[in-house]
């Protein structure tokens, strides 16, 4: 049931799928991209952006098809109850699975970091808890914190600028030299990091806006991500002497940071983790959020909020189990398939159901 405070503006849309798509990936994107494209990763990084505008189309077709419906109720209206709710429980299991991978990846970095001493369940308990807190009060509640702390990401960008005063632009030339295949290559590891943006489509029915605004304001999100992405891509792989050097840094940014100093500010490495844990707060929030929907839908509850505990005492679990480095590279595995699945082929499949339908419907009219 949609309530009148949970009304979502067009504008709020962009802060939503910012927050959404900007979280844990960003400190190794040049890492992960750089294994296939070395030079060329910027490239990758657009071209991840171009694919995800077709998988934004694919959603913003289905929702415009069947408008004051949830994702949830468009499953269960093209492929009737029982399967439905056997998509609607498929969804929610991996949104569980990638929150728990999230916030196991958090974990890793803020011990290696920061807490090495600190025991893990305090600190994934903190993000949980945190995190849980802003996810039980209303939609509103959750879009102004997004829209409070996407200013910080100004000041992530800011502090990733200041190593272009010893960049050397010539070490991404020459451009595409081994060809598009390694770039398309690269391309798969930046789309991992842009998942998000099905946050809006899950919460279709919250938007008082047309749906040509609902698309642009969207699009428009998605475009600063990835240019927010392929900058700091460029800026790594300036700064960096070679991408073989990113190549064995896992998180570039932490260490490229950490050589500033300031006379106000001496550990600037800890200034910008801790912005970023905002932004990974942020996209842990949202695939709470959308596990919670997911079974309060299943089990038509009238509010999520009866069933975020149990998803996240499962999550905390899910996340310390994984906190092993080879249980999370098989999860991220997994993970893989997954976002294919559920981000771009169950989607695509559903809008060809409906296109089916719509024209058979027709031509029985016309009969």
């Amino acid at each position: 049931m949609v309530v009148k405070k949970d009304n979502i503006h067009k504008n709020q849309i962009v802060y939503m799928v910012i927050q959404a798509q900007v979280g844990v990936g960003i400190l190794s994107l040049p890492y992960n991209i750089a294994k296939y494209a070395n030079q060329d990763s910027w490239i990758s990084t657009l071209v991840a952006g171009v694919i995800m505008l077709l998988v934004i189309l694919i959603m913003w077709l289905l929702c415009k098809s069947y408008p004051g419906m949830m994702m949830f109720d468009i499953f269960k209206q093209l492929t009737g109850n029982k399967l439905g709710k056997c998509l609607i429980i498929g969804y929610t299991i991996y949104f569980m699975l990638q929150s728990s991978y999230v916030l196991s990846k958090y974990g890793k970095i803020i011990e290696g970091w920061i807490l090495e001493r600190t025991p893990h369940w305090i600190v994934l308990s903190l993000m949980v808890l945190t995190s849980a807190y802003i996810v039980k009060d209303s939609l509103q509640s959750m879009i102004r914190f997004f829209m409070l702390v996407t200013p910080l990401l100004i000041v992530l960008i800011a502090l990733s600028s200041y190593a272009l005063r010893n960049a050397n632009f010539l070490y991404i030339l020459p451009v595409a030299q081994n060809g598009w295949m390694p770039i398309f290559k690269g391309s798969r590891e930046a789309i991992f990091s842009m998942l998000g943006c099905d946050l809006v489509f899950f919460l279709y029915p919250y938007v008082r806006a047309s749906h040509t605004q609902i698309l642009k304001s969207v699009i428009r999100a998605h475009l600063m991500v990835t240019l927010l992405y392929t900058y700091l891509v460029f800026i790594s792989l300036v700064y960096f002497m070679s991408p073989n050097d990113i190549k064995r840094v896992p998180e570039p940014f932490i260490y490229m940071i950490k050589s500033y100093s300031f006379r106000v500010i001496e550990r600037m490495d800890l200034f910008f983790i801790s912005i970023w844990i905002v932004s990974v707060a942020t996209s842990f929030m949202y695939l709470l959020l959308l596990s919670a929907k997911g079974l309060a839908h299943l089990f038509a509850a009238p509010k999520h909020v009866t069933f975020l505990p149990v998803i996240c005492l499962l999550t905390l679990i899910t996340s310390l189990w994984l906190l092993d480095s080879d249980k999370l590279n098989v999860v991220n595995n997994y993970l893989t398939v997954c976002h294919y699945l559920f981000q771009a082929i169950i989607p695509a499949l559903l809008l060809f159901i409906s296109i089916v339908r719509k024209k058979t419907g027709d031509k029985r009219e016309e009969q």
